[in-house]
């Protein structure tokens, strides 16, 4: 026994002397952003830990800070290891912590050692704006005939020691004023956020496109936001929504298959939806890429389960892409996408290991039983074994769960289950935050966050979302608490491939979110993120990294409107750089005439599509009709190909083809030779117009052309204006279908004109003009024409604005010159 000691407190002074050697510089920060550092990801104790595993022994550390100061704003979890919050004041702040081991074993055996180590934070300025508004646009799709009114929240960061206060106001550009509205805002304290609730109500809405925008107005700022707002009402009453979007899988040439993983499907209309399930795969053979079943029912609170599954057999080291399709005929976003990514390492190479969930809620009852125990899987895909070691830390209360196994090995044969166990004897009512800190033999960790709500005794019993648990009834809930339980604490993902996000939310009186609105965003720059409520608690999405950076913090904001109550938790962790995948940027579909942003597309639309390795050099097309490839490169949208224009590795030029269904959000999807880009949403209204400019800025002066009578014809601009009652000629873009049809990308006819099926109107300067023709310009592809009289009674400008209006979309005004 006494040489068995002297071993172990040998390697607890390595340990130690190892740490207080070394230098573990903490990120800077950022003065109002979000912070997280979890200093334990830092630290190699993959030898120590093998060699006390082997001997019975468990190494525990907790820290607390002695000396020095912390950014205001940031604050240490003692037991956790791991700052975290929003700095508020920049500067070198420098702080020595206490970090403690404790070694525990066989025959009550426990050594204790604390040694000193000094950090700094360095926090500068905010880079940003000191007060910004999120998202840029909201989407709201309903079907026909529905009367319940959806509601999303948008966030007011307020970065500036100057608290602020926001008035908000609503308008409409279509259909009815009532449809929507706005509440929220008020006060907006320094360093911190406030939300305003956007609420779409369809009761009335016949079936349509329908935009109007939100206005923030901050004081004493003097800052105006203003938010796009688009609600699309199918006349179908069934409407596919997935939960998610893409998925990744890693393994190892030789090594075993990777965990599966689940799509769930909702109807995000009424009544039932039946659809169908296929794979694909654009390399590799089709054989790695499976899923089951291949068919399902899905209901508005019901979903059907899809597991996604990968047979690498055979497969060389590299990075294989594959599609699923989910399909329902007679359902306007039919179908819906997601793109799955294999990357298959070499064949023994140390790939870590996974976790089946990254966080845990229970609910208990002051004076209950325990909660019953939760599982979570291990799997190791590579070839090699890895030892591993469980601890448990609490950053509230001691000992309140119990983890098991606390040590042992995970092969690719062999998967783990650990069990987590709380144990709420003499717990009193509140929130309880721990952790299950995972440390692997290859220097790997994972961190599983616990969350434990003790509610009263007085509640009475009931069956909860997430938990068969007891309902707290006379209990008043006063905050949301956020956990994430795919993609957890020091995560390292890649850009452009997806990466799965999924949040359960709980109030502290242990009752599940459901309803109101869970919105990510991302210190890296990326848009916020918007999650899809799985009606259990649980909200998911599909987070495609697009903004390069080395650390990222991810900030989850919940909100529930009856009651008023909300709350945030925050992850970092590493992002990798890709520069081979094609990425679509968020929002990066517009109008190729107007490129005015947060906009609906139309059919029959010339697009332009923005964003990274689109394309292998720059590809034309040469004549008509347009080809569905240049290059390696096609795009898909609503499972149709699109005629392309031209492709460059920035950008590319293509008409949408005049079946894609309207008052729907579909999918647009870049393939660029084996790889697949994540599927981007786009709305389709039934026209969206947009005059071309003489600047091809989409501002300015429009492209019209003056027909005289006598068959003469001059580009009006500054220097040759137009006349009361000239004839002018418009062209356009996004006048949506036309009778008789045409083919994408095809000329229209010289012989026989194509009229648009919606009536088109158009003021200058105000007044109606008359309109006699709207339609495809003769022998061009994706170009319209728009022919009208110019009004009288318009005083002589060089920019006089120019509207046109189809189905109830308005174009963005361009001016014409008028004498």
């Amino acid at each position: 026994m006494w040489k068995r000691t002297a071993n172990i407190c040998l390697l607890l002074g390595v340990c130690a002397g190892v740490l207080s050697a070394q230098n573990y510089p903490l990120p800077n920060g950022t003065v109002g952003t979000p912070y997280n550092y979890d200093f334990l990801s830092g630290v190699d104790l993959s030898a120590i830990e093998a060699e006390l595993q082997q001997l019975g022994y468990q190494l525990t550390f907790s820290f607390t800070v002695a000396s020095g100061m912390l950014p205001p704003g940031i604050t240490p979890s003692p037991n956790l290891l791991s700052f975290s919050g929003t700095p508020t004041a920049a500067g070198t702040f420098t702080f020595t912590a206490n970090l403690t081991e404790v070694l525990s074993g066989p025959d009550n055996f426990n050594y204790t050692y604390s040694v000193p180590i000094t950090f700094t934070i360095v926090v500068t300025g905010g880079s940003g704006p000191t007060l910004s508004v999120s998202p840029a646009a909201l989407s709201f799709p309903l079907a026909q005939g529905s009367t319940t009114p959806l509601s999303q929240s948008v966030l007011i960061n307020n970065r500036g020691q100057q608290a602020q206060t926001a008035t908000v106001s609503t308008s409409t550009n279509s259909g009815t004023s009532g449809w929507l509205s706005a509440s929220g805002g008020g006060s907006v304290p320094s360093f911190s956020s406030s939300s305003v609730t956007v609420t779409v109500n369809p009761s009335g809405l016949p079936a349509g496109t329908y935009t109007g925008t939100v206005s923030i107005a901050l004081s004493p700022a003097g800052q105006t936001s203003t938010v796009a707002v688009t609600a699309t009402v199918s006349s179908a009453q069934q409407r596919i929504q997935v939960t998610q979007t893409g998925f990744r899988f890693q393994t190892a040439a030789g090594g075993a298959a990777p965990a599966s993983q689940s799509l769930e499907v909702l109807n995000g209309g009424a009544g039932t939806l039946n659809f169908s399930v296929a794979a694909s795969t654009l390399s590799g053979g089709s054989g790695w890429l499976s899923v089951s079943p291949s068919s399902g029912t899905a209901r508005s609170t019901t979903p059907a389960v899809i597991s996604v599954n990968i047979n690498p057999t055979g497969l060389a080291a590299g990075d294989y892409y594959g599609q699923i399709q989910i399909s329902s005929p007679g359902v306007d976003n039919s179908p819906q996408t997601a793109t799955v990514v294999l990357n298959v390492a070499a064949q023994g190479a140390d790939l870590g290991t996974f976790v089946s969930a990254t966080g845990l809620i229970f609910v208990g009852r002051v004076g209950g039983t325990n909660p019953a125990a939760k599982a979570i899987t291990i799997t190791n895909p590579s070839t090699t074994s890895l030892m591993f070691s469980a601890s448990s830390s609490f950053a509230q209360g001691s000992n309140w769960f119990t983890v098991q196994p606390t040590s042992g090995s995970v092969s690719s044969a062999s998967p783990v289950q650990l069990t987590v166990q709380p144990m709420i004897s003499g717990l009193a009512t509140g929130v309880y935050i721990g952790q299950v800190t995972l440390i692997f033999s290859d220097n790997t960790n994972h961190q599983i966050a616990v969350v434990l709500i003790m509610i009263p005794a007085a509640s009475s019993a009931g069956i909860g979302a997430l938990d068969a648990r007891p309902l707290a009834s006379s209990c008043a809930p006063t905050k949301l608490i956020p956990v994430f339980t795919q993609l957890g604490q020091s995560f390292t993902t890649v850009a452009a491939w997806p990466t799965a996000l999924e949040v359960a939310v709980v109030d502290d009186c242990g009752n599940f979110l459901t309803s109101g609105t869970v919105v990510t965003s991302f210190s890296s720059g990326d848009p916020p993120l918007s999650l899809t409520s799985l009606n259990d608690g649980r909200w998911s999405a599909t987070w495609q990294p697009r903004a390069s950076a080395t650390q990222v913090t991810i900030t989850a904001n919940a909100q529930e409107t009856a009651p008023s109550i909300s709350g945030t938790a925050s992850i970092g962790g590493a992002l990798k750089s890709n520069p081979s995948t094609p990425v679509i940027s968020a929002g990066g579909a517009v109008s190729a005439a107007s490129f005015v942003a947060n906009q609906p597309l139309a059919p029959g639309g010339f697009v332009s599509i923005f964003g990274a390795n689109l394309s292998s050099g720059l590809n034309q097309s040469p004549t008509l009709p347009l080809s569905n490839q240049l290059g390696a490169t096609q795009v898909v949208m609503a499972g149709r190909p699109l005629p392309l224009q031209f492709a460059t590795g920035g950008q590319i030029n293509a008409i949408i083809p005049y079946d894609v269904p309207a008052n729907a959000t579909q999918q647009l999807v870049v393939v660029n030779g084996p790889a697949y880009s994540q599927p981007e949403p786009v709305i389709i209204a039934p026209a969206q117009p947009a005059v071309f400019t003489a600047d091809a800025s989409g501002t300015g002066t429009g492209i019209v052309v003056d027909v005289l009578p006598d068959g003469s014809q001059f580009v009006v601009n500054a220097a040759n204006p137009a006349s009361a009652g000239d004839v002018v000629e418009i062209f356009c873009a996004g006048l949506g279908p036309v009778d008789p049809p045409v083919a994408a990308g095809s000329a229209a006819s010289l012989t026989q004109v194509s009229n648009t099926v919606n009536p088109v109107s158009v003021t200058i300067g105000g007044q109606n003009a008359q309109v006699f023709f709207g339609g495809l310009a003769p022998g061009f592809a994706g170009l319209y024409q728009v022919n009208a009289v110019v009004p009288s009674g318009i005083a002589p400008a060089s920019n006089v604005p120019l509207v046109l209006t189809v189905a109830g979309q308005s174009s963005a005004p361009v001016t014409i010159a008028l004498q």
